[in-house]
């Protein structure tokens, strides 16, 4: 008896994988925010800072930016429609000279 109710308990995993992702909506940012940008537009001051400092310097300085991307190179790599979002920030994290990682180009809103 107790293999048929591991077995449809196995079963029935997928199932209920399915059922939360459908129910479950993830958080989606507004659509893009075109100028004139309002706020604070660059943190030159967050470089060499963590990735969580800079992220709650940019959300405190602008509530605007509702979508902070996080880049783990040193190669910026252009928006693809080379788009201006008002709402948008790139953070690019690598290793900094003093040791560790944080950030390395300064946060800017695009």
């Amino acid at each position: 008896m107790e293999k048929s109710s591991f077995a449809s308990t196995f079963l029935l995993l997928p199932l209920l994988i399915i059922l939360l992702s459908t129910i479950h909506k993830p958080a989606t940012y507004g659509e893009c925010i075109p100028p004139p940008c309002q706020g604070k537009q660059s943190w030159p001051e967050l470089i060499g800072k963590d990735s969580n400092t800079a992220y709650n310097c940019i959300r405190h300085d602008n509530p605007q930016v509702n979508s902070i991307t996080f880049l783990i190179s040193d190669a910026l790599r252009p928006r693809a429609d080379n788009g201006m979002c008002c709402n948008h920030v790139l953070l690019v994290i690598g290793n900094i000279p003093s040791g560790g990682d944080g950030v390395i180009k300064v946060p800017h809103v695009g």
